[in-house]
């Protein structure tokens, strides 16, 4: 690519996307994914989601936890496998109600040599489930969350983090149509609105990244 016909964006992610290591077990679980037409993840965003993961485990060494992890997403097993890269011995849990996908995801984990101690299933639509999970027990989750359901996904998350923890929320600024006054659809209103509400929420801190189509970290208050 030349950095001088393309946004200097354009130039980094694809030379990211270059030389990202190979690792065949991700490029047979995005293979998968494609066949069943879901979404995964570009690199750079795969890249910060081990990023983040690898702090976990380095935070979880000093306080003496297993380093944790919540999937709500289609696309489990190819974001469960980026996340494994990162916290090594941890645990995943993934929250997804379609049988296939599950599969998917747990034959991803079994060629890449996950122990199956490290991950779990649960068979529900994310929202019905996230927020019984045990409170202050996740050090990271990864939201791939229709638009309307942003906030809910925030407000039922956050309790599961521990202080400290990250949630991700993928490709909630649509590409930057957010910033587009114009557009009033049902889904970039709703993506407007709960960004918004976000900046206003007490007990979170709000990063917003230009990672895949948008993404928002939020932190929890230690």
């Amino acid at each position: 690519m030349n950095a001088a016909q393309n946004s200097p964006l354009d130039a980094i992610r694809s030379f990211i996307d270059r030389t990202a290591p190979n690792d065949e077990n991700i490029n047979a679980a995005n293979e998968a994914a494609a066949e069943f037409g879901l979404s995964t993840p570009d690199t750079m965003t795969t890249e910060f989601l081990t990023f983040l993961a690898a702090r976990a485990a380095g935070t979880s060494t000093q306080t003496g936890h297993t380093p944790t992890a919540i999937v709500m997403s289609p696309a489990c097993g190819v974001i469960g496998l980026h996340l494994f890269r990162g916290l090594g011995a941890g645990h995943v849990t993934c929250i997804e109600p379609e049988v296939q996908h599950q599969q998917l995801a747990r034959n991803a984990f079994q060629s890449a040599g996950v122990r199956a101690n490290m991950f779990r299933f649960l068979p529900s639509a994310p929202l019905d489930v996230v927020g019984r999970l045990a409170q202050d027990s996740y050090d990271i989750a990864i939201a791939d969350a229709a638009e309307e359901d942003l906030l809910r996904t925030v407000e039922s998350t956050l309790p599961a983090l521990r202080p400290g923890g990250i949630l991700v929320l993928l490709d909630s600024l649509l590409d930057g149509l957010i910033a587009d006054e114009s557009r009033t659809d049902r889904q970039t209103t709703a993506a407007r609105e709960a960004d918004a509400a976000l900046q206003e929420m007490d007990g979170i801190s709000v990063s917003r990244l230009p990672l895949g189509a948008g993404l928002t970290l939020i932190t929890k208050s230690a």
